[in-house]
C-alpha cells in the first residue's frame, strides 16, 4: 500500500451544470495544492475540455452507463498502472462503474460526493454496489439525513461537506457595475434582481420571467430581471456545436418572445451563460433561486458570497441556505405571485436588501472557504485509506 492517498475523480457526464462545474473546480483546487489528482471523464465533453485547460491528468471514459464493460477493464487497467487508492465518484452512474471495478480491487476505497437528492438505495443490487462506498459527503444537512435514511451505509460513513468557494474574489466595486450595466441596458439606478441557471422549466426561469406581470408599475419601473444561461446542454455534436435538451430549447425559444412583449416593457435581460460570474455578481441587488427543488445550490452560495439577498424556493436545501427573513425571502416553488411579492417586498424596503445580504455574506464566509473543504476532505480520505470507515 502507498504511504500517501493518490486520489482519481471520476465524472461521464456530458453535460455542463453545477455539478460539473464544481467538480472541475474541487479537482482545479486539489491541484493548485500541489497535491496529484486526475480525472476520468468523456472525451470532447466540456469537464474534459476544462481539465485539460487546468493541466489535469484526464483518462478517457468510453460512455456514461451503469454497466460498461469496456470501462470497467479500462478504469481497472488505470487503477493498476498509476496505483489510485481512493477513487472519487461524482454521478451514480459512476458511483455503479466504480463499484463494480472495486469488487476486484479490495485496498482501493471509494468516496461519492452526492449533489442530487437521495431516494432509497436500499434493494439488493442498490447493497451490493453501494457496499463498495467507503463515504458519502454531501453540502446540506438536510440531504445527509435523507442519505442516512435511504442509503446502506452507517451514520458515521455520511459526512457534511460543505462546497468551496474563493471568497476574497466577491468584491463590490460601484464603477465596474455601472460599466457592465451600461452593456446589459440596464440603468445604474435600476435594482437588478437576476437568476444564474440553467434555461431549463425545473428551474423556475418562466416563473421568475412572469414575475414581472404581478409587479405594480410603479415597482416594475425600479428594476430590471437579469435571467443569465443558455439551455441545458444535451451533448456537443462531432462538430462542437451545442445540442439542446428539447424543453429546455423550447423555454429559450419562449423566453426569447416573452421579453419583447408590450407588457414587460423592456425590463427583462436575457444574458447568455458567463464563465466569470463574478463582474455580473457585483452588479446585481437581489438574487433569485426559482427552482422546484434544489439540493443545495452553487449559485445561492455565489450570491450570498458577494453579499446579496436571496428570494429561494422553499424546498430541498435551499431553505437550509437561506433561512427565511434572515438571509432572503423564500417563496413557494411555481409561483411567479410569489415571487413578485417578495420583490416587492425588497423594493418597498430597501434596508432588508442590505440586512439580508450582510447576513447572508457572513453566512457564507463562515460556511464555505476553500482552506475549510480542503482540509476537511483529506480528513475523509485518509480516514478511508486507513481502512478506519
Amino acid at each position: 500500500m502507498l504511504d500517501h492517498t493518490n486520489v482519481l475523480h471520476i465524472n461521464t457526464s456530458r453535460s455542463w451544470g453545477g455539478l460539473e462545474l464544481y467538480t472541475i473546480n474541487l479537482i482545479k483546487k486539489i491541484h493548485e495544492s500541489g497535491e496529484c489528482t486526475a480525472l476520468y471523464c468523456i472525451p470532447g465533453s466540456k469537464i474534459a475540455i476544462e481539465a485539460e485547460k487546468i493541466g489535469v491528468k484526464v483518462f478517457n471514459a468510453h460512455k456514461q452507463a451503469r454497466i460498461s464493460i469496456k470501462d470497467i477493464l479500462n478504469l481497472s487497467k488505470i487503477i493498476k498502472k498509476y496505483n489510485y487508492n481512493i477513487i472519487h465518484t461524482h454521478t451514480r452512474q459512476d458511483v455503479w462503474l466504480v463499484s463494480l471495478t472495486l469488487f476486484f480491487y479490495k485496498n482501493v476505497k471509494q468516496i461519492f460526493s452526492l449533489y442530487m437528492s437521495a431516494p432509497s438505495k436500499k434493494g439488493l443490487i442498490h447493497r451490493l454496489i453501494y457496499g463498495q462506498v467507503s463515504a458519502i459527503a454531501s453540502s446540506s444537512e438536510l440531504l445527509n439525513e435523507n442519505i442516512k435514511t435511504n442509503y446502506p451505509l452507517k451514520p458515521e460513513q455520511v459526512y457534511l461537506l460543505r462546497y468551496g468557494r474563493d471568497l476574497d474574489l466577491y468584491q463590490k466595486y460601484p464603477q465596474d457595475s455601472e460599466e457592465l450595466r451600461k452593456k446589459w441596458n440596464t440603468s445604474k439606478d435600476d435594482i437588478v434582481i437576476a437568476t444564474m441557471c440553467r434555461i431549463d422549466p425545473a428551474k423556475g426561469v418562466r416563473e421568475i420571467a412572469e414575475a414581472i406581470l404581478h409587479l405594480k408599475p410603479e415597482i416594475k419601473s425600479k428594476i430590471k430581471i437579469w435571467i443569465m444561461g443558455e439551455p441545458t446542454l444535451l451533448q456537443t455534436s462531432p462538430s462542437g456545436l451545442p445540442i439542446f435538451e428539447p424543453a429546455a430549447y423550447e423555454l429559450y425559444i419562449w423566453l426569447k418572445e416573452f421579453v419583447s412583449l408590450p407588457t414587460v416593457e423592456n425590463r427583462i435581460q436575457l444574458i447568455p451563460f458567463q464563465s466569470d460570474i463574478i463582474p455580473f455578481l457585483n452588479a446585481m441587488d437581489i438574487f433569485v433561486l426559482g427552482t422546484y427543488e434544489e439540493t443545495y445550490s452553487l449559485s445561492v452560495i455565489d450570491a450570498m458570497s458577494m453579499g446579496l439577498p436571496v428570494i429561494g424556493t422553499n424546498s430541498g436545501g435551499t431553505p437550509e441556505q437561506v433561512k427565511h427573513l434572515e438571509r432572503g425571502i423564500l417563496v413557494s416553488p411555481k409561483s411567479s405571485l410569489e415571487i413578485a411579492n417578495a420583490i416587492t417586498k425588497y423594493i418597498e424596503n430597501p434596508q432588508l436588501i442590505i440586512d439580508h445580504g450582510a447576513n447572508a455574506k457572513i453566512w457564507a464566509r463562515n460556511e464555505h472557504n476553500w482552506e475549510n473543504k480542503l482540509k476537511n476532505l483529506n480528513i475523509i480520505y485518509n480516514k478511508i485509506w486507513r481502512n478506519k470507515l
